[in-house]
């Protein structure tokens, strides 16, 4: 896995730059191979999520946050050091308050809910 280009994906999304982040995230999967692929997919669908929820679009935002979530829960706790399971629950929060939001008119995205991502702590040996 590019290591850089997770490092810039992450940096993006937790400044809200949720289109760099994408297009960091499509970089990496330009290149990846195997179990990388998916990884990269999953984290790419959440950043396109999040931008159509940025975008108002709050239809296509839960889809691609649910395909995102769908995608990356196979990798578990962590895939290299990126942890996955906070992601995850950033993602199924933010589906979760799209859902409340759709089925109260009048209710609006509460900005607070926005999910940061996280690199694992990686011990020196």
């Amino acid at each position: 896995m590019n290591q850089i280009i997770l490092n810039r994906t992450v940096s993006a999304f937790n400044h809200r730059d949720f289109a760099g982040a994408a297009r960091q995230a499509a970089e990496g999967l330009a290149t990846a191979t195997g179990a990388d692929e998916a990884f990269w997919m999953g984290l790419g669908e959440a950043c396109e999520g999040m931008l159509f929820l940025m975008e108002n679009q709050l239809t296509r935002a839960e889809h691609k946050l649910i395909m995102a979530l769908r995608t990356l829960r196979n990798f578990g706790f962590r895939y290299e050091n990126f942890e996955v399971t906070s992601t995850l629950a950033g993602v199924r929060r933010v589906v979760e308050e799209i859902r409340l939001v759709r089925s109260n008119r009048g209710k609006v995205f509460d900005m607070t809910l926005l999910p940061r991502m996280k690199m694992a702590a990686i011990a020196d040996d």
